[in-house]
């Protein structure tokens, strides 16, 4: 027994880690986070009713403002359920009152006098669960007290709760009282929100009731779920995790990845099975290329075209833009696809089989690109002509030589199906086509066009493919009918930055939705908690998608790498000082990260804004740079800056003061100043660039405030 107390007993503490992404947010007052690849370490600053939690700030990654701006635009889709908060005295938290009555019309609480509980369209009893069917009870319901979700029960008597918080009960119209009783008076200072639905309602209405049930509702078949509305095959189904609730608020959001925002082409149905043959050529034309207007001549049934160099444009050889797409011309009998058969510097021309019209005209004249599909080419054009084409997929695959190909394509993508149950990757029998994930924020319209059936045996239709066929416009429209049928009560309101649909009425009653980001561009503020920490959890995931799509491309978010510390993170997640972070108290100080910009080329651009009721004087080192090949621009330089208010009836100024040296070489030219301006108590810092090519800039800024009082 002496020796058992001599025993040294070893243990191991292992604190939270994983990726970036799957970070609490927030981490628990006290709990440690590691992630694992931004090896950054975090530790929770407070408790969860923080008013800290309520804020994100922006990671120090390249761009993150803007990259989490476009985000916002055009791949979240913000939304609001049914909801009733209780969380000031006028709502009648007075510290007494057990019981709560109101009806499907009153106000969602006293701070928010704009929205009801239930949208007034809403038809008679139609105040109903779309999961049950029958009048919401406490199972319906998603009852939250400061952050807290609290348990319910149907059919107890107050005084019979056990382990239960409250009690519900409610009708099936809009006229009927709706109660709910709680177990314990809620203090004044209380913030109770009551959601009535949650994310497997949203889901629902995607999704179905079940695989063999399309309908939202029970028994309700005026609209399907949008999946079945749609035909959108399961490679295009919004994950689940996507799908997010805010129950403390009744707001929610969608997050759409690329593939939901770009412009796609898919398989009406499956292709036959089995090896094809006779494919040729897949052939597509991008809408932002069309030249309207162009003057044309006649002769017999060769078309000549004007157009400045067009040798640059058209040629005569395979798969270097050797057809045209003619539409819209004032002689109809010249429209559709042609071959050229030559082209120069001043015109190219086309031969219309036993053309007999106009003399002279107008057309509009897109360039075809031309994709082989017929099998694998010795010379390597397919390769090549697929690698240079901006903006369009460029996927490899295993493609025979001959005539018989069997799936995937270079041009195409088979369309990924999955095992409902499993969840595992199945064969398909389907393909799709768009453009690359770095057209994101700008979608690419484009047209498909068919050659020797190619189209017809893969399924695609010959069409012009637009933003309308994207499924975040389909889904617009989707939650616009949802949102007015009387019959259904989900979405109280429906709001998106960015409408792809272009259906005016749909339009007008999509409402937008903006982020209150402070002055300084460095935090956004939502109004709990959860709002943050869905938001963060979205726009992190929807960035981190990116590095699948990392092809550099002609702007947009595909064309940037990613970065493993995402976007934004909640504030009370309180980032720790570490070698591998920035060195603090060292005699030799490191930073691996700074802030960021971008300064195009001979352009004035607002490099950061700053609140100046916060800080009067700012110290920035910064860097510029450009570099390809041997051309080069590098500047490094200290702005020092500080703003006074010389007395009442006089604007304030700013002083500043810029020490720095430059080099350019090769063939760039031209330079970078700074200058500053305060208005409405916001200093703008502005670069003045004459260089003559876009540079990035980075920089890291000390702040305090000159006066002594």
């Amino acid at each position: 027994m002496a020796t058992s107390n001599n025993t040294v007993v070893v243990s191991r503490i292992q604190n939270r880690r994983g990726l970036k992404q799957d970070l609490p947010q927030p981490l628990r007052s006290g709990e440690i986070g590691l992630s694992t690849d931004s090896r950054q370490v975090f530790i929770g600053g407070g408790e969860i009713g923080s008013t800290e939690n309520k804020v994100l700030i922006f990671e120090n990654t390249d761009n993150a403002r803007q990259i989490v701006d476009s985000i916002a635009n055009n791949q979240i889709i913000s939304f609001s359920v049914p909801h009733r908060r209780y969380n000031t005295s006028l709502d009648g938290l007075d510290g007494t009152a057990k019981a709560f009555t109101y009806t499907g019309a009153t106000d969602v609480s006293a701070t928010n006098s704009s929205r009801d509980v239930f949208r007034s369209t809403v038809g008679a009893g139609n105040v109903v669960s779309i999961e049950s069917g029958a009048a919401f009870d406490a199972d319906d319901l998603t009852v939250v007290k400061n952050g807290t979700v609290l348990t319910g029960n149907n059919t107890a008597s107050i005084g019979n709760l056990t382990t239960e918080d409250y009690i519900f009960s409610s009708g099936t119209s809009l006229a009927n009282d709706h109660t709910i009783t709680f177990k314990t008076i809620p203090l004044t200072s209380d913030d109770i929100g009551i959601t009535y639905y949650g994310n497997s309602a949203i889901i629902r209405a995607l999704d179905g009731a079940s695989s063999s049930d399309q309908n939202i509702k029970p028994s309700y078949t005026g609209l399907t779920n949008f999946y079945n509305e749609n035909s959108i095959p399961t490679f295009l189904q919004i994950p689940t995790d996507l799908v997010l609730v805010n129950a403390t608020t009744g707001t929610g959001y969608i997050g759409l990845q690329h593939k939901h925002t770009a412009v796609i082409a898919t398989s009406t149905e499956d292709v036959p099975g089995g090896s094809l043959t006779g494919l040729t050529k897949l052939l597509a034309s991008r809408t932002s290329e069309k030249v309207t207007g162009a003057n044309f001549t006649a002769s017999g049934t060769t078309i000549r075209v004007a157009y400045a160099n067009a040798n640059e444009k058209y040629a005569t050889t395979a798969n270097n833009y050797n057809r045209v797409y003619i539409t819209g011309g004032s002689d109809a009998g010249v429209d559709g696809n042609a071959v050229i058969t030559a082209a120069n510097a001043t015109h190219f021309t086309f031969t219309v089989s036993g053309y007999s019209g106009a003399a002279s005209g107008t057309l509009a004249h897109t360039r075809i690109l031309e994709f082989d599909i017929s099998g694998a080419s010795s010379s390597g054009n397919v390769t090549t002509a697929l690698s240079t084409i901006t903006g369009i997929v460029n996927n490899t695959g295993n493609i025979t030589t001959g005539s018989t190909i069997t799936p995937s394509w270079h041009s195409l993508q088979l369309l990924p199906q999955y095992n409902t149950a499993t969840g595992s990757q199945i064969s398909s029998s389907q393909v799709y086509f768009t453009h690359r994930a770095a057209q994101s924020s700008t979608p690419l319209d484009f047209t498909l066009h068919e050659d020797s059936g190619t189209l017809g045996k893969l399924k695609l239709t010959p069409k012009s493919y637009t933003q309308e066929d994207s499924v975040k416009a389909k889904l617009e429209v989707f939650l616009y009918e949802a949102m007015i049928d009387p019959a259904l009560n989900v979405f109280q309101a429906v709001n998106t930055n960015q409408e792809y649909t272009s259906n005016s009425t749909v339009k007008a009653a999509i409402g937008t939705y903006s982020l209150n980001t402070n002055t300084e561009g460095t935090e956004i503020t939502f109004n709990t908690n959860e709002e943050a920490r869905n938001f963060s959890t979205l726009v992190n995931k929807l960035y981190f998608e990116y590095s699948i799509y990392n092809t550099p491309g002609a702007g947009g978010l595909g064309s940037l790498t990613v970065n493993s510390r995402g976007l934004t993170n909640v504030k009370n997640n309180i980032q720790l000082q570490t070698a591998e972070g920035a060195a603090s108290g060292l005699p030799d100080v490191a930073y691996d990260t700074t802030e960021t910009a971008s300064v195009p080329a001979s352009a004035n651009t607002a490099i950061k804004t700053f609140d100046m009721t916060a800080y009067d004087t700012f110290v920035i080192d910064y860097t510029l740079d450009f570099r390809s090949g041997a051309n080069l621009y590098r500047k490094v330089g200290l702005l020092q800056l500080t703003s006074y208010d010389y007395g009442s009836g006089n604007p304030a100024d700013v002083v500043i003061q810029d020490y720095g040296t430059d080099k350019a070489l090769g063939s760039v030219t031209g330079n970078v100043q700074f200058t500053a301006n305060v208005a409405s108590s916001v200093l703008t810092l502005t670069a003045i660039s004459s260089v003559n090519q876009s540079c990035s800039m980075k920089y890291i800024v000390r702040k305090w405030n000159a006066p002594s009082t």
